[in-house]
């Protein structure tokens, strides 16, 4: 059986600092640091930090008002609004996220296919290189289905029943 090292003062410094400011899971900390997720609970404990599930407080990013958000949802969001006035103000300052081309790139592809092929509303256009944004020919297939696109992707023998290649 190994013997475990106990942690040293500092690791317990940044195990705190980890799970109360940068809002690291237990979990995390417990696999980083090779100790049960248990005992990162007693380190955080001793140091008097506040462990419950519930909800933190957090300021509206535009007006500042107080809100409450879980862990979960503060690690997730860069940016957090009271009410959706505050959401649209923050869009219209333009602080918002900026035109991601890959998110049209499906849409143009489905124009590009529709000039060589009858597509139908079920089916899916798959770019080879997963480059949404490179709509040329040979890098666009067509598949019967969502299903059999996730088929495709996931290693199984699914033939698209169209192929940019071949045009």
């Amino acid at each position: 059986m190994k013997k475990r090292m106990a942690l040293t003062t500092k690791q317990k410094v940044d195990i705190v600092k980890a799970y109360s400011e940068d809002l690291i899971p237990m979990i995390t900390l417990a696999t980083q640091y090779g100790i049960t997720r248990q005992g990162i609970y007693k380190i955080i404990k001793q140091a008097g930090c506040y462990t419950a599930k519930g909800r933190l407080p957090v300021s509206c990013t535009v007006c500042g008002n107080i809100i409450y958000r879980t862990k979960g949802r503060i690690r997730k969001q860069l940016n957090h609004f009271c009410s959706t006035e505050c959401y649209h103000s923050f869009l219209e300052a333009g602080n918002g996220m900026p035109y991601i081309p890959w998110r049209h790139g499906g849409r143009i592809a489905r124009a590009i296919v529709s000039q060589h092929f009858a597509l139908q509303d079920q089916h899916v256009v798959h770019h080879e290189n997963r480059n949404q944004t490179d709509n040329r020919l040979t890098n666009l297939r067509v598949f019967a289905c969502q299903g059999d696109h996730v088929r495709y992707h996931h290693g199984f023998d699914v033939s698209p029943i169209w192929s940019g290649e071949h045009q």
